[in-house]
């Protein structure tokens, strides 16, 4: 599974794993966002956030809301407003209520996200439906991650000299990408090539 497509109301999110990073195109409210993330900016800490609605907001903009239809109708009453004029104050008391509201617009949304950390953000949607496939995903980048490594640093280079080599497979082992006997081993293969070309 190299490509991970996601939809969830109007913005969307799409991630294809390639040869060297992962590709992300985010498409939020009409704003897209395409970038490439290397694998060496990629880390393996993951974070999940979780979003609820807030209910004492939401009663407070309830609350806001029958307040300006109450003004509304005690102006009217008490000023004894024809049918248009009426309409037009009511406008003028709902257009501040409105704007208040539109403001508390993003509390009212639910909002399951998962990151993994790397240098630009790699956030996916982690709704119920899509945990299982966002956590096989992310399983896959980092799978397609080590094999990277593996490819880049585990072998003898002739034009990489030997320490710069050891210590690239220090750290392979110390990020767990290989094991002992595997670190053992490749590191052999360098001494023994340093030894016969007399380096």
């Amino acid at each position: 599974m190299n490509i991970l497509k996601q939809k969830n109301g109007r913005n969307s999110k799409y991630f294809e794993i390639q040869e060297d990073g992962l590709f992300v195109k985010d498409n939020f409210a009409k704003e897209v966002q395409e970038y490439k993330v290397l694998f060496y900016e990629i880390q393996d800490e993951e974070t999940v956030f979780r979003k609820h609605k807030d209910f004492a907001l939401i009663i407070i903009v309830l609350s806001i809301l029958f307040n300006g239809i109450l003004l509304n109708i005690v102006i009217n009453e008490n000023f004894n407003f024809s049918y248009s004029v009426g309409f037009i104050v009511f406008v003028i008391i709902m257009i501040p209520v409105l704007v208040g509201v539109s403001f508390c617009n993003n509390e009212f949304r639910k909002e399951n996200v998962k990151n993994l950390t790397a240098k630009r953000p790699i956030i996916f949607f982690y709704t119920e439906k899509d945990k299982e496939e966002v956590d096989m995903f992310i399983r896959n980048i980092k799978k397609k991650k080590k094999e990277f490594y593996l490819k880049e640093y585990y072998k003898v280079d002739n034009l990489i000299p030997t320490h710069i080599q050891i210590s690239r497979i220090h750290w392979l082992y110390e990020s767990k990408y290989i094991s002992e006997s595997d670190a053992k081993f490749i590191i052999d293969e360098i001494e023994s090539k340093r030894i016969i070309e007399g380096l």
